[in-house]
């Protein structure tokens, strides 16, 4: 072996020395750039290396991940500004080591004993979340690319929950981007480009990314600092019509209840405390994205002030305003709530985001995240009812001023969220009293012609007042707010406001009669018929005119869609009367019980979703199908247009199906049967299954089918309800007792079929004749069916 030059032992010797001076921690604050605020980063350009200066140690703050940068798609769910968990953690060093320890804040001891306090915590398991090694030199530095290069927000999961494949981080593709590491008073960001890779692409990213196999977002990690002393808590209650945090108290005594829930609400103190109106000393400011254009613009702006007539009514004089962002402010500064307009291929939903303090609930920012797109569907909707005006320029001033009608009431709607209140769907059954419901356009008939000039009501509803007064309202000292609150719960109640809340709502074996989406007026059923003539004029007068300006005619059939389907919700508000149940979150061990709705409103909510099952209800006049040509040249159908077996021609029995399966899914889902059965067991005056089955095969199974080509379409729906009972009897939420009932009524109804099949011609025959042979097979071969592929309902919601 050849021995070492004097010259290279001493460079050897050297390099060590030399590679530890480049990481001391003075040479790599003096040598970087630098972000210094409530926590000091420092960005080396050369290695793009960034560290952390752990000068907050044992102390607790907010962790938050969040998207600036979106992918674009609704089916995907990954939006620009969608904010991910927030995390309680605390740096500590343990020798050369920097730890991020995620708290543990759903299990706690609310106590002044520091002994109960240390045996809860000592009972539950942190989360170490990151690790990483001091560099030597007084300043505590660390480097922070091995926490911030990974995917703390859950996108990979994201991505295989909604269908896309198996994605997975690509540390080689992803970086820090320097320039957007700042720090502020109050919260620090570093935002961070991460690569997600897949040997297939999934089918949604593939539409919105340029590389299906590569999907880049940016991906910001904020470490916020706690709020200051002096909020107050305020206990949840369920009728109040508030988001809550919650957790298990293990300093409770015994007979007192551990789970303890907090409302989500903003800090908003008066200059004079009490309850007498006062101003406030900070008002709560939302901020609008500068990227809305008009007159969206100023819709947004008007209908998020609308918050200020609640907080007025409550006692809080300005203390709610929305403006515009400053051109010099940062929207990454937590001390702004932020309203943004977002982009997707799609349209999809909006949301109303906040970021809370976990120990009070205090909310420290809100994040409204608008769809762009849903706008568009509004006015779609309004250009189609209105088709049939001979004056175009009214047609189009009155459709543009439905669509800024309802962006009024999605701003109003999604900043309510961030002030810390829940959805209300049961709000529409007292004269819309909520934004917080999910509103139908009000359409009428007047003088024989459409009139949408009163689509929405104008300014939040006496629900919403109630819910700032209960949630914000100062009322004094402790006793006195207890009072004031229990005052304001017998209030609402006397007035008769209902309130149910998300879970008792959108899932589709909600048994709540009153509580639905999308609806509107006090009885569901009287609406229901009401926009049924709506309907049916609106599909009268369908014509070109629903086009936009340049459209080919082509298109005029995605513009029927939501047309054809004007009463797809208010066909679920009234299907919840059949089966459906009557309870208040007032009700306590004082009073309160529930009850089923009374028989002759379900039977009435019967009869109106039977007749939307009528061929005439169903059949496309031939003068209209006959306007809707094929898909011209490039455009092509989407998921926004019904299916056709036709190739490229228009399917009406598609769109007759699409609708029935609707109307019949809604009658025999399985919890709804099972409580119309039990129903009647207690009590023989209430609807049956028996007699609802009855009359459903009267309208439809054993009914003579009409003459000429309405024919096709009765016996379509007879597919689909023959299709839907043996869904029904199938599926194990079905009761036995249900089943055992479906079962005779198929064995009866085979028996009529037979009987029909000699009395008509021979093609009606092989109809009843494929229905016996499906009853008979089902036994055997389940899942065998009248319609071996299903045609699809276009997306409905969000409007």
């Amino acid at each position: 072996m050849k021995p070492f030059s004097g010259l290279l032992w001493w460079l050897l010797l050297l390099m060590p020395l030399t590679l530890s001076a480049a990481e001391d921690s003075a040479s790599v604050i003096r040598n970087s750039d630098k972000a210094e605020g409530f926590i000091n980063f420092y960005f080396d350009n050369g290695s793009g290396q960034l560290y952390l200066e752990a000068h907050h140690l044992n102390r607790p703050m907010l962790l938050l991940t969040s998207l600036p940068q979106g992918a674009g798609s609704n089916d995907i769910g990954l939006d620009r500004g969608q904010l991910g968990n927030t995390r309680m953690v605390q740096l500590e060093r343990q020798g050369p080591y920097v730890l991020l320890k995620q708290l543990n804040t759903r299990y706690r001891a609310d106590s002044h004993n520091p002994f109960e306090q240390r045996a809860v915590a000592d009972a539950f398991a942190d989360s170490v979340l990151w690790q990483g090694k001091l560099l030597p030199g007084k300043r505590l530095l660390v480097p922070l690319n091995e926490l911030l290069l990974t995917d703390l927000h859950g996108i990979t999961q994201q991505l295989s929950a909604t269908g896309q494949g198996h994605y997975h981080l690509d540390q080689s593709r992803s970086v820090i981007l320097p320039t957007s590491v700042k720090s502020f008073g109050r919260n620090s960001d570093v935002d961070v480009q991460l690569t997600f890779s897949a040997d297939k692409a999934g089918a949604q990213v593939a539409d919105v990314a340029p590389d299906g196999q590569a999907l880049s977002l940016q991906v910001r990690f904020s470490f916020i600092a706690l709020p200051e002393p002096g909020y107050q808590p305020r206990a949840y209650h369920p009728m109040s019509g508030y988001l809550a945090d919650e957790y298990r108290d293990y300093a409770t005594p015994i007979d007192q209840e551990m789970t303890k829930r907090l409302l989500l609400r903003h800090r908003l103190q008066k200059v004079h405390p009490g309850p007498a109106p006062s101003e406030v000393i900070k008002p709560i400011v939302y901020y609008l994205d500068p990227g809305v254009p008009e007159p969206i613009r100023s819709a947004l702006l008007e209908g998020g002030r609308w918050w200020s007539q609640a907080f007025d009514a409550a006692g809080f004089l300005n203390a709610f305003k929305m403006e515009m962002l400053p051109d010099d402010a940062d929207p990454q500064d937590i001390r702004y709530n932020v309203v943004q307009w977002v982009h997707r291929a799609t349209r999809g939903w909006s949301y109303g985001a906040v970021v809370t303090d976990p120990r009070t609930g205090e909310i420290i920012k809100g994040q409204v995240t608008l769809g762009s797109l849903r706008v568009r569907q509004d006015l779609l909707i309004a250009r189609g009812v209105t088709a049939g005006w001979s004056d175009r320029v009214a047609a189009d001033n009155a459709s543009m001023a439905l669509a800024l009608a309802r962006i009024r009431q999605l701003a109003a709607h999604e900043i309510g969220h961030t002030l810390g209140l829940s959805h209300n769907f049961a709000a529409s059954s007292n004269g819309n009293a909520s934004v917080m419901d999910y509103p139908h356009p009000y359409i009428r008939v007047h003088e024989g012609q459409i009139d949408i000039s009163q689509p929405y009501r104008e300014g939040i509803g006496e629900w919403d007042k109630f819910a700032i007064a209960y949630g914000y309202g100062d009322f004094g000292e402790q006793t006195a707010t207890r009072t004031a609150l229990a005052e304001l719960l017998q209030q609402v109640q006397q007035q008769g406001l209902r309130y149910i809340a998300e879970a008792d709502s959108r899932q589709s074996s909600a048994a709540n009669a009153w509580a639905s989406l999308w609806d509107r007026g006090d009885d569901p059923v009287v609406e229901l018929e009401r926009l049924q003539q709506v309907r049916k004029l609106a599909l009268q007068q369908f014509s070109g005119t629903a086009l936009l300006n340049g459209q080919p005619l082509g298109e005029l059939a995605d513009a029927l869609v939501p047309v054809y389907l004007l009463s797809r919700y208010q066909l679920q508000a009234a299907a919840k009367f059949i089966g459906g149940i009557d309870y208040s979150y007032q009700a306590d061990i004082h009073g309160g019980s529930w009850h089923y709705m009374a028989p002759e409103m379900q039977l009435r909510a019967l009869q109106a979703l039977l007749a939307a099952l009528d061929s005439d209800a169903l059949y496309l006049p031939t003068s209209l199908y006959a306007r809707l040509v094929p898909k011209a040249g490039d455009y092509q159908r989407s998921r926004e247009s019904f299916a056709s077996s036709l190739g490229v021609a228009n399917d009406p029995q598609a769109m007759a199906e699409a609708l029935s399966r609707h109307v019949v899914s809604l009658l025999l889902q399985s919890e709804r049967l099972n409580r119309i059965a039990q129903q009647a067991s207690r009590d023989n005056e209430q609807l049956s299954l028996s007699k609802l089955l009855d009359q459903l095969a009267a309208k439809t199974l054993l009914a003579d089918l009409p003459s000429g080509d309405k024919e096709a379409v009765a016996m379509r729906v007879n597919a689909v309800v023959l299709d839907a009972v043996l869904d029904a009897m199938e599926n194990p939420a079905s009761s036995p007792e249900v089943r055992a009932q479906l079962r005779a009524k198929l064995t009866f109804w085979q028996q009529q079929f037979n009987r029909k099949e000699k009395r008509v011609t021979a093609f009606v025959a092989a109809h009843y004749q494929l229905m016996q042979s499906v009853i008979e097979q089902q036994a055997q071969q389940p899942r065998k069916r009248m319609i071996l592929n299903p045609v699809p309902m276009p997306p409905g919601a969000p409007i």
